[in-house]
């Protein structure tokens, strides 16, 4: 209840964001990659490093960075990475449809969006190559074939480098990691191999961090609230006509998720019909509800979500140069990401810890239907074993579901107002589809006695029937209801293998071998990180990127041989 609490305080603070627009800080995110060549449908590892360009330390403001693949036609991928003190990693996985070419990455944050004559193709963009190798389509005017003597040109020599706050070294399958600096240092790892692609260039982070201190003093338009504790989603009432305002005015919009979780957010409506949801992330990508609560049914009205995407006009990044001696490293990528692709779900990732949303706690009164006797009826298991329920009709025969609440102040007393009723974290606002609901598909009925704000909209307690299947089986909506498919934050993975399956069911083509976008080390402390090699020979590079606390930017890189 307590992060509710301070989530109005939030909305109460952003509804004064212009009087101090000028005095907002200016970020600029970075984006490390796992390596900068890619066959269409790889899975692209990132790890996002968000600073206040004044100061070149991490910034704490903004807790989504939004990221952008182009062609020279536009955006073709994009992706959403949660922030935490300016840092998160995610994934972006690459079509398998792209045509062979280079890509302009971007990234940029809400500050970002609102801020004056903002160049997202400046120091935050980096240029990534694909290659296609299903099919013979290009980039237009984006593909330059060369001889393999032009290309072997082309490849700078790789060679150990380090700045003075990081030491890395390779040995007997672990990697080691020295932070020689005086501060904490956060920091991506990649290892890969080194199959003979050309670099693209791209700035590392010493470069990006010595372009944005001299980003300078940048305005803003106070339209576009920062992400402060989550996305902040937009979107408007649709399909309602002027006569219709006054019944939409004092009316709330509401967003959720089909869970066994609280990914539920509400917005008042605005004059103009205009919706603002503040979240604190929704991960992966979701089916969400969007839903008004109280209107009419018989109203055609509905509620639409903005992307959070610019889109913006960029130029083609330069043409990719190729060459006939890149054709056996090509067969090698394929047949790598087609492996990686059927065995990831098994093997590859390990689940970083996400944030969620605390709205509920764990302080719900959880009862499993199974545990007691099955009855046909909502309102019998409310009347037997439910105590913390009360279901009655009021004077205009509507169902009136009431939750027992347990607030300290004022003692026990059932609520004042109706309850939240909501099924798979879903809110129903017409109680009587609860009450309607067979039972016999509810695994638990989940009460939370306490009152709550979604949003700036207040409940006295809160009802959650969990369903086995998680997805409102048989249920049905009311015409104003939409069902759409958002994308949210990336989950934070680390890409890592463990030991060999005993039965060799996992074939090792691995060509990343091993990623990690959040490593932390202490100063003077080092890190050891076991990496298991492929088992075929060949050459390995390990790229590591990072900051430390006092703004020092973090790079090392080593390559070895595998026989």
């Amino acid at each position: 209840m307590k992060n509710s609490y301070l989530a109005l305080l939030a909305c109460v603070l952003l509804a004064c964001l212009p009087l101090f627009a000028q005095e907002r800080v200016v970020e600029r995110t970075y984006i490390s990659t796992d390596k900068d060549v890619y066959v269409a449908g790889d899975a692209v590892w990132y790890s996002a490093f968000c600073v206040d360009a004044a100061r070149g330390t991490l910034s704490p403001v903004s807790s989504v960075a939004y990221l952008e693949l182009h062609s020279p036609d536009g955006m073709v991928v994009s992706s959403k990475v949660a922030l935490s003190d300016g840092r998160g990693g995610g994934r972006l996985m690459l079509p398998n449809t792209l045509p062979t070419g280079n890509y302009r990455l971007i990234a940029y944050t809400a500050q970002n969006k609102d801020e004056v004559d903002y160049d997202y193709a400046g120091i935050a963009g980096k240029t990534l190559s694909v290659f296609n190798v299903f099919s013979n389509e290009r980039v237009n005017d984006g593909v330059e074939v060369v001889t393999p003597e032009e290309y072997a040109a082309l490849k700078a020599p790789v060679g150990p480098e380090r700045t003075p706050w990081m030491a890395l070294s390779y040995g007997n399958g672990v990697l080691t990691l020295v932070n020689q600096g005086d501060s904490p240092a956060t920091f991506s790892v990649s290892v890969f191999h080194d199959d003979g692609f050309a670099s693209n260039g791209n700035p590392d982070i010493r470069q990006f961090l010595a372009e944005s201190r001299h980003v300078g003093v940048r305005s803003f338009r106070g339209a576009i609230p920062p992400d402060y504790e989550g996305e902040v989603i937009r979107g408007h009432i649709v399909g309602f006509s002027e006569a219709m305002i006054p019944q939409l005015i004092g009316k709330y919009a509401f967003i959720s998720s089909p869970s066994d979780k609280s990914d539920v957010y509400a917005a008042p409506v605005g004059q103009d019909g205009s919706l603002t949801f503040y979240t604190s992330n929704i991960y992966g990508n979701k089916e969400c509800v969007c839903e008004i609560e109280g209107i009419d049914p018989k109203l055609s009205c509905h509620v639409e979500l903005f992307s959070p995407f610019v889109n913006p006009k960029l130029e083609a990044a330069a043409p990719l140069r190729i060459a006939t001696s890149l054709s056996d490293a090509l067969k090698a990528r394929s047949v790598s990401m087609q492996v990686e692709r059927r065995f990831e779900a098994d093997t590859l990732f390990d689940w970083l810890p996400v944030h969620d949303n605390g709205l509920f706690g764990e302080e719900a009164i959880r009862y499993v239907l199974d545990d007691y006797t099955r009855f046909p009826t909502m309102a019998e298991d409310f009347v037997e074993f439910i105590s913390e329920i009360r279901a009655r009709r009021n004077a205009a025969g509507e169902r009136d579901i009431r939750i027992l609440l347990d607030e300290h102040l004022s003692g026990v007393a059932f609520s004042r107002e109706k309850t939240l009723m909501m099924l798979d974290g879903v809110p129903v606002f017409d109680q009587e589809k609860i009450m309607q609901y067979d039972p016999l598909l509810v695994e638990s009925i989940n009460i939370y006695p306490h009152t709550y704000f979604i949003g700036s909209r207040i409940f006295e307690g809160v009802a959650n029937f969990v369903t086995y299947k998680r997805n409102l089986p048989s249920f049905t909506f009311d015409g104003s209801a939409r069902i759409i498919d958002w994308q949210g934050v990336s989950y934070p993975m680390a890409y890592t293998l463990g030991d060999m399956p005993e039965d060799g069911r996992y074939p090792d083509y691995r060509q990343t071998i091993y990623w990690h976008p959040l490593q932390t080390v202490q100063p003077g402390e080092d890190l050891q990180i076991p990496c298991r090699l492929p088992d075929y020979k060949g050459r390995f590079r390990v790229v590591v990127e990072g900051l430390s606390a006092d703004g020092q930017p973090l790079r090392a890189e080593t390559s070895f041989e595998v026989e």
